[in-house]
Parts: structure tokens; sequence; C-alpha cells
């Protein structure tokens, strides 16, 4: 049994978010084998109260409060750090000496530091050499950031993130080649990420999805509804349904003017165009989303940014669903198209992509049972947190094995 040490960039449980989630899962894929200490950030919307799970299945949890979140002088440090340094923003927020100070006093008795998500890895060089060191990377960042400072329909915001995506692709090379492994969602973001750092093993270790607890309703396929579940302040979710709104949901209407779409998640802010309004439901965060997931027809998943693996998809695919997806909506996820899922990426063939699956429930049942299928054989956690421990196997090892690396891990990653 190894002794694994974790930082996450928030409290994973109970996990809201699909990066919750992920990290939630491979967590208890660790527990499951070795003793577990998490170090976590604490959002100020995150709920320490309802955590019991997290606390009963790691050997030690402890909490750090994210200081551009406490302090609006220390947000604005982090705003200068990454406007005017190499630093990028995504990392200066989560500048904190106390968590620093932690890693430093407990990684030296670690068997492996488990590092979930790119910006935690600016405390990597707390680790002392010998330690291995994992990077979780949720996403290639530099290029989400990429896409979002194309297509973010604030000028102001895109010169902003224009500027940050030199600083993150340098703080995400340096820190896959400080990594001793790097986790990839898919084989799409493992490729992108071996062109980072040439040598430096990448595993793809896919997300997952319970498939104990979502499961196809009982009746059959409901008529007329669509639904996609995401929060809206995630922008690839923000953009996705912002453009199916305004593009693609008025042609629907246009052939099914009784076609309805659920939004299931936190939109606060979020405005609905005028004139697809009537049509339109918002429900908010839900306790469970299952329910609204089983009334709809199709599922659909209208996302121009992202990378990795999309949670919601393998969601709607154990729960049976009929998925209109684009391409970067299901990257990653090995559904194919016309059997388990439908594929678009413009507006009208997305549009008539979902007019044809509401038009026939049989098709779409079909297609839901095949997505069901493909989620047992290839999506299940189990078999996910299997290919987390394997990937583990080479690095709880002796010291001498990790020699050879110990030399470019010395430096920071900022550097």
């Amino acid at each position: 049994m190894a002794r694994i040490l974790v930082l996450t960039s928030r409290l994973p449980f109970p996990p809201r978010e699909g990066h919750q989630l992920r990290a939630w899962h491979l967590l208890r894929a660790m527990a499951s084998r070795h003793d577990v200490t998490l170090l976590s950030f604490q959002r100020n919307d995150d709920l320490p109260a309802e955590a019991a799970p997290l606390y009963e299945a790691m050997h030690r949890v402890e909490t750090f409060r994210i200081p551009s979140e406490r302090s609006p002088f220390a947000l604005a440090g982090a705003l200068l750090r990454g406007t005017f340094t190499r630093t990028p923003f995504l990392v200066a927020k989560y500048d904190s000496r106390a968590l620093r100070a932690r890693l430093s006093q407990l990684a030296s008795d670690a068997d492996l530091v488990h590092v979930d998500m790119l910006p935690l890895m600016a405390h990597a060089d707390c680790v002392p050499a010998g330690v291995p060191v994992v990077l979780n990377a949720h996403n290639v960042e530099h290029h989400l950031l990429d896409t979002r400072s194309k297509i973010d329909p604030r000028p102001w915001a895109r010169a902003f993130l224009a500027g940050q995506v030199p600083r993150l692709r340098h703080f995400e090379q340096r820190a896959c080649r400080r990594a001793d492994a790097v986790l990839a969602c898919s084989e799409v973001d493992a490729l992108a990420l071996r062109e980072l750092a040439p040598g430096r093993p990448v595993h793809v270790v896919a997300n997952g999805v319970d498939l104990e607890s979502n499961r196809p309703a009982a009746h059959g396929v409901a008529s007329g509804g669509l639904v996609f579940v995401g929060q809206m302040g995630w922008f690839p979710n923000r953009d996705g349904v912002e453009w199916f709104l305004r593009e693609v949901f008025p042609r629907i209407l246009a052939q099914r003017p009784d076609a309805r779409f659920v939004l299931v998640g936190k939109a606060d802010g979020f405005s609905v165009p005028e004139a697809v309004a009537a049509n339109v439901t918002l429900t908010g965060f839900v306790d469970d989303l299952r329910p609204h997931v089983h009334a709809a027809s199709v599922y659909v998943v209208p996302l121009r940014a992202g990378s990795g693996t999309r949670l919601k998809v393998l969601e709607a695919m154990a729960l049976g669903k009929a998925i209109v997806t684009t391409q970067v909506g299901s990257e990653g996820i090995s559904l194919r198209h016309g059997d388990s899922a439908v594929f678009a990426d413009d507006a009208e063939s997305f549009a008539q992509a979902t007019l044809a699956l509401l038009a026939s429930p049989d098709r779409a049942a079909r297609m839901g049972e095949a997505a069901r299928r493909l989620a047992e054989r290839e999506y299940g956690w189990d078999a996910i947190g299997a290919r987390l421990l394997r990937a583990y196997e080479p690095l709880l090892t002796s010291s001498g094995e990790i020699a050879p690396l110990v030399r470019e891990r010395l430096a920071p990653v900022d550097a």
C-alpha cells in the first residue's frame, strides 16, 4: 500500500461539476488500494458540510481557501501577475503560501504526488526529487483558451485571452515536462500533450460514468423535448447553448412549434433570446438531473469549444438517450455517427438531425440503446479506475528507477 498525496483545485465532493466528478471517482480508485491524503483548495461555493463521504474515503483531508476569491487585493495581484509576467492568470489565482508550506511538509513522506488540474503544477517545486509527480490533465488548457479567445463575444475579453494563450502554453509545456507521467482524458488530448513533452509518459485515463446510478428510464422515449445539462459559468457550455438558442433552435421551432428545450444546471445571469424564450425552461441547479433527462426525447450537445471528454455525454449515454452532438462535443468518446449518436457541426444540419430524431421515436430509442451498450463496455468508473492504478504502477517503484528523471524535475514549472 502506497502513500499518495493529492492536490485538487476545489473540494471534489459533492460533485456538482464535471471536473469534480472525475476527481472524486479517481480518488475513490486510489483509496481502494492506497492511503490517500488530500490537500484541496476550497471555493466559496463548495459545501464542506456535505463532504462526509470524501473525509471517510481519504486517510486525511486538509482544505485551503483560494486567496483570489477571498480578497480583492489578492485578485488584483493575480491579474497583474497574469498580465505583466510569464505566469498565466489561471495559475496566479491559485498562489497560496499556506498550501505550499503544507505540501513541502508532507511531500517527502509520499510515494507519489497526484496533481489534479494544470494550475496546481505551479506548486510541484515543493515536491522533493525522487517523489514522482503525476499531472491529471482534464483538458489541453491552452487549446481551450485559444478557442475561447477567438469566439468570446466581448472584444476586451478576446484581447485579454489572446495574450494569455502563449503564457498558458509555455506553462503547460513546462508542467508536462516536470511531471513523471501525465493522464489525458482522450487520445486526441494525449497526442497534443505528447507534442508538448516528447518522451514523457502520457496515459489515456478517460472520463467515466456511474452505470448503476444512471440507468435508462423504464418507460419509453418521451416526445418533443430537448435537454442539455451543464452550468453556464463554464465558457464552452455557455457559448454552445447561446449558439444553439440563437442559430439552431429557431430552425427547429419553424417545423416543430411545440418543441421545448430544457437547460439543466446553474444559469445565474444567463439570458435567453426573446424569440425562443416561451419554449425554453431553465431549471437552475438540481439535486437530481435524471428526471429532466428521462423526460426529453433528444439530448443535445452543441459545444464549439473544449477538450477532454464530456461527462455530460457519458451520462446521457448511460441514461440511454438519443444524442445529437458536434464533433467537439463528442471528442474522445467512441460514439459512432448514425448508430450511437448523430454528429452535426453547423446550425442547419444540427437542427435537421434533431428534427429527424423527434420525428422517429423508434430510431431515437435504438440510438439510446446503442449508446447505453457503449457506456457499459468502455466507460464504467470501475474500469477507468483500474486504468489509473495501472498507470501508477511503474512510478511506485524504487527511487533508483526514478533517478533519470530527477535533473529536469528540480526546476520550477514557471521558470
